[in-house]
Order: structure tokens, then sequence, then C-alpha cells
């Protein structure tokens, strides 16, 4: 037997490094909990541009494969950054409107949130990279705001059911206890 494991302990408890999760009071192993081990020793917060938890301000579903992770997280990371959505970049007003992920896990990318700023521009790419670089080299203080996390789902083709076809059968019911 394996290890048994939900989705945020494998987000908080592995790939955070055993961090805290946004909503919870503690870390997801504790000092004695044999999936302890499984925790990065480094985190790379590139990882909340490639998890989905269905939502529509989540980044896209993407595939991942052991070979190429280190070219397939920059290239997700850069496509997050770059939706206005999620990354804009007001220059004139000196105003930076971050997608709500890097508010909930702002300690993943940056000291504080007025750090935030120098942790997304290496995110990003040509026009919106230079804008934001700017303001950074201006050193006025930039206003990091956060935008409304939408949690409509972000499912496609989506098929309409009938109630009827979710009644369960009993015959199923037995032969799922048996086993």
């Amino acid at each position: 037997g394996g290890d048994v494991m939900s989705f945020s302990d494998l987000e908080n408890g592995v790939l955070r490094g055993n961090k805290r999760a946004p909503y919870a009071l503690s870390v997801p192993f504790s000092k004695d909990d044999p999936r302890r081990r499984l925790a990065l020793d480094k985190m790379d917060n590139r990882i909340h541009f490639g998890l989905n938890c269905g939502a529509k301000s989540c980044p896209p579903v993407k595939k991942f494969s052991a070979d190429a992770i280190e070219e397939e997280l920059r290239i997700v990371a850069q496509a997050f950054c770059e939706q206005d959505d999620n990354v804009g970049i007001n220059e004139e007003k000196y105003e930076l409107s971050l997608n709500t992920i890097l508010n909930w896990y702002r300690s993943d990318f940056a000291e504080s949130k007025e750090k935030l700023p120098e942790a997304v521009v290496g995110f990003l790419r040509n026009d919106k990279r230079a804008k934001l670089q700017r303001m950074i080299d201006s050193k006025k203080s930039i206003t990091v705001k956060f935008t409304t996390y939408d949690w409509g789902t972000n499912a496609s083709n989506q098929k309409k059911h009938k109630s009827s076809a979710l009644i369960v059968d009993e015959k199923s019911v037995t032969a799922l206890l048996s086993t």
C-alpha cells in the first residue's frame, strides 16, 4: 500500500513543502506523519500556475511530464501572467492588479505584498514586462490590488442530463459493497 492523500495534501504537503494552506490552521503533515518524507525541500512557486481547482479564475488544466517539467512550468507561468485578468498593469496610476491566487499564496512568491511586483515581473514578457519593470525601476510606490476570484466552473462541453439517470441501481450498489 501507498500513502493516502487528498488533493490538498498533494498541493500543500508535497508540492509546497508542507506549508499551511491559506484556509488551514496547521501544516498538512505533522512531524510524526510518515508522508512528511514526500514533502519537497524546495518549493517552486510556478506550481500555482499549473494546478487547477476547476474554477474560472484557475489556470487551465495542463498535462505535465517529468522530462520537460521545467519548460512546461515556465510556459504555464508566462501564459497565466500574460492574461490581463491575472496580471493587469496600469502604468499611469502605478497599479498592479493580480489574480487572488497570488494573494492566497503570497508567501510562496514574495515576503510582502509590496515585493510582489518584483516577483511577478520575471513571469512576464515583452511590453508587459517592460511596463512593470519601468514602474519598479522608478522606485515609486506601486499599489497592488487583487481581483475577485471567479469560482464559476471553467468546464466546457457540459452535457445536460436527466435526473432519472442519477437513480442508484440496487445491483450496482450491492456489487460495490460486496467487493
